[in-house]
């Protein structure tokens, strides 16, 4: 396909097609940052609003060489330029995605950035996101194996109230490691990360499978994933759990 004629066809038919990112930049005339697609001579554009169905993009440098799906919108056939979006050939792709991950398909999944909570990762150009706690048994974050590019096997474990993919790895990530029950004591400092946090206080894993809860800090600064110093204030070994409050964030 290298002619203006053939990308209006494609344009009517919402045909989902393939470009490579040669360029990241602002565009003064459209007044936002913009992808710039090479399409056979053909100049292709997405603006950022066009770039993601899911994630709100603080930088799009991170797409520069990477080849991303799109549907032309509208054709300048004066300047020989392409306005496309990649999120509405995300919306497309997601519908068939979705069907297979929920009769239990399992996908190779990119990750494309890493958070503190965890990673959004891509499945044939849709996008989901793979929370710390569904990808290690043990407190381990997403971050701490995996890097942007990288690959993990991942199933959908549930489509959220406002229609986001959230997955789990497939084999759990578990770290070795020497913590276990029987070391913690009373007043004892221990390193945990923040795995979830409640209206009622904030759960901290400090063993692989043991989650300590807590009171919210008086703060309130604390999110899931946060590394923190966590005492141990209280020890119930017959239910085998731990009380404690978070010292500090690390």
């Amino acid at each position: 396909m290298n002619t203006i004629t053939a990308y209006e066809k494609a344009m009517n038919n919402k045909e989902i097609l393939k470009g490579l990112v040669k360029v990241v930049q602002n565009n003064k005339e459209l007044e936002t940052d913009v992808l710039v697609l090479d399409l056979d001579g053909v100049k292709g554009i997405i603006v950022r609003d066009e770039v993601d169905l899911e994630v709100q993009w603080k930088s799009l440098v991170g797409f520069l060489g990477r080849e991303v799906s799109f549907v032309v919108k509208e054709i300048d056939r004066d300047n020989n330029v392409l306005i496309c979006s990649r999120k509405d050939a995300q919306a497309i792709l997601k519908e068939g995605i979705v069907e297979r991950l929920r009769e239990g398909e399992v996908f190779n999944a990119q990750v494309i950035n890493v958070l503190k909570y965890g990673a959004y990762v891509e499945i044939e150009g849709v996008t989901g996101l793979l929370k710390n706690v569904d990808f290690a048994e043990d407190y381990t974050t997403v971050g701490e194996v995996l890097k942007v590019g990288d690959s993990v096997n991942v199933k959908l474990r549930k489509v959220s109230s406002n229609d986001r993919l959230i997955f789990e790895a497939v084999e759990k990530y578990k770290n070795p490691t020497i913590m276990s029950f029987d070391m913690f004591e009373r007043d004892q400092v221990v390193l945990g990360v923040v795995r979830n946090v409640k209206p009622w206080g904030v759960y901290v894993c400090i063993a692989p499978g043991l989650d300590a809860l807590c009171p919210i800090p008086g703060t309130g600064e604390v999110e899931e994933g946060m590394k923190v110093s966590f005492r141990i204030t209280q020890i119930k070994p017959e239910e085998e759990r731990v009380r404690g409050k978070i010292v500090r964030i690390i």
